[in-house]
């Protein structure tokens, strides 16, 4: 077991470090490869994995964030896998929450049982039940399925035409 294995709560501050098992992790200019914790405080700093209870990304970045609760405040994440997932003045690639937030936020993928969005940019939103109003939504489920059939269509076509 590790010094940093050892120890029940765990701040780092500028540097990289490998990966990091503690009860409580808070990184502040700097850096983790993989975080295991209950609570989880990351502050313009960054890890490629975090799995928590609780997740609390400021100003930082998380490659992919498996927890109960993520919250990501001017950061950006690429996978956030959350019972509940808070995505204020950020970015993020793909939310996989039961109930996702998003406030001036930008996301690519939104997949989530209630989808409660503010002035924020969806690429594809799929939601059982969704809310909130000055949104810009790309892709509902129905568009994302025709436009799929569309461009598959289209690459058939070309792949018949190129064979001839």
């Amino acid at each position: 077991m590790t010094e940093m294995e050892r120890r029940s709560s765990e701040e780092m501050g500028p540097g990289m470090v490998g990966d990091v098992t503690a009860k409580s992790v808070t990184i502040r200019q700097g850096g983790a490869r993989s975080v295991s914790a209950h609570e989880v405080a990351i502050r313009q700093g960054g890890a490629a994995r975090v799995r928590a209870h609780e997740v609390e990304l400021t100003q930082g970045g998380i490659g992919l964030a498996r927890a109960d609760e993520v919250e990501v405040t001017a950061g950006a994440i690429g996978l956030a896998l959350a019972r509940k997932a808070k995505v204020d003045q950020s970015t993020a690639t793909v939310v996989v929450a039961g109930e996702a937030l998003m406030d001036q936020a930008a996301t690519a993928v939104v997949v989530a049982g209630t989808a409660r969005t503010q002035d924020s940019a969806v690429g594809l939103l799929v939601a059982l039940k969704v809310e909130g109003d000055r949104n810009r939504i790309l892709f509902g489920p129905a568009a994302a399925f025709a436009f799929g059939a569309g461009v598959g269509l289209a690459l058939w076509l070309l792949g018949r035409f190129r064979a001839r």
